[in-house]
């Protein structure tokens, strides 16, 4: 099932060509894809390819973009930044797991972005998706939810790398638990601790 909301118009096969260079991204990083493999996995020559995206910069920033927007839309959707400050602190962790739990390739493709992608598609995926949880980390302050001895930008960033870390180290995560046999933990669980974290104490 394709992870992309489809950037094109039906039966494109630029659609076709970015989903198999999402697989192929998430697969081997931008420095390791080439775009004879992404032709393959789409199913059309390479001449083709070339002529919808011109190359292999231009298919991981049509990729990029598109993962950005599907992000986007979802949290929009998820999170009802009316709530009380808590509520909707918990309701953005809740949907940010949601999201990329939901789009293995994706959530692949993001952690390449930070190994070695490129830098400027980096910073404006950064300043899209950033403004809006660094805003409601600052109200969560104000509302003594959320701690204030930590620059919102910070508290919002530090959510969003524990959730990353719960979704890429689960196998991590059970041998430390095992240790001193502790039960395995739901999603909910790993959100309650991340919020603790984050909470101001009283």
């Amino acid at each position: 099932m394709p992870e992309l909301s489809p950037g094109f118009p039906p039966g494109d096969a630029r659609n076709a060509i970015a989903e198999a260079a999402l697989a192929v991204f998430a697969a081997h990083g931008f420095h390791g894809a080439g775009t004879r493999q992404i032709a393959q996995v789409a199913g059309v020559s390479q001449p083709l390819l070339n002529h919808h995206f011109g190359g292999k910069e231009a298919l991981w920033r049509v990729v990029g973009e598109q993962i950005t927007a599907d992000f986007m839309a979802f949290m929009a959707s998820a999170v009802d930044i009316g709530l009380p400050a808590g509520d909707a602190v918990r309701a953005m962790l809740r949907a940010y797991l949601t999201f990329w739990k939901a789009r293995p390739l994706s959530f692949r493709f993001n952690l390449w972005r930070r190994l070695d992608g490129l830098e400027d598609e980096r910073v404006s995926r950064s300043e899209q998706m950033t403004g809006q949880v660094v805003a409601l980390m600052q109200r969560a302050q104000e509302a003594d939810f959320v701690r204030k001895d930590l620059p919102p930008g910070l508290a919002a960033i530090m959510g969003g790398a524990l959730v990353q870390f719960w979704l890429e180290s689960q196998l991590e995560i059970r041998a430390a638990l095992a240790v001193t046999g502790d039960d395995d933990l739901a999603d909910e669980d790993a959100i309650d601790h991340i919020v603790s974290l984050l909470r101001a104490t009283n």
